[in-house]
């Protein structure tokens, strides 16, 4: 009962998160998806790791209309190299490493569209990328 509480309360959230939220609450939000991403294990890890990346995606975006270009660059960047950190850990479950693998374009291409409005040279980009088809051959959970 607890668990379905929570993830009515999750989902409403989610629905309504992109009409109020400030960078206060936002980081409130995203500090609660990042324990739970943390402890999630097995069956939920779907719904774990994309409710993961949507708090840090709305994060950024509340930092990108605070101009803190800084703050949002590095909660993209964090949320890309912490889905790449489940990857390559082997004592996380397969489908945990599935489903970082299968979701890990979400802060990829948020990253490429802010390389590509702030720094034209999209090296930094180029540089991840590369990183991840080095990373994705190695520790490849299929």
């Amino acid at each position: 009962m607890r668990k379905k509480l929570q993830t009515v309360m999750i989902t409403i959230i989610n629905n309504n998160l992109e009409i109020y939220m400030n960078s206060a609450k936002a980081t409130i939000f995203y500090n609660q998806q990042i324990k739970m991403f943390n402890r999630c294990k097995g069956m939920h890890s779907a719904q774990a790791v994309a409710q993961f990346i949507d708090a840090s995606l709305t994060l950024a975006r509340c930092y990108s209309k605070e101009d803190c270009i800084l703050l949002q660059e590095l909660f993209l960047r964090r949320t890309y190299h912490d889905l790449i950190n489940k990857i390559c850990d082997p004592l996380q479950s397969e489908c945990m490493r599935k489903q970082c693998l299968d979701q890990l374009y979400k802060p990829l291409l948020a990253l490429k569209r802010f390389y590509k409005k702030y720094d034209s040279s999209q090296k930094k980009y180029n540089e991840l990328e590369r990183e991840l088809r080095v990373l994705s051959h190695e520790f490849n959970p299929y």
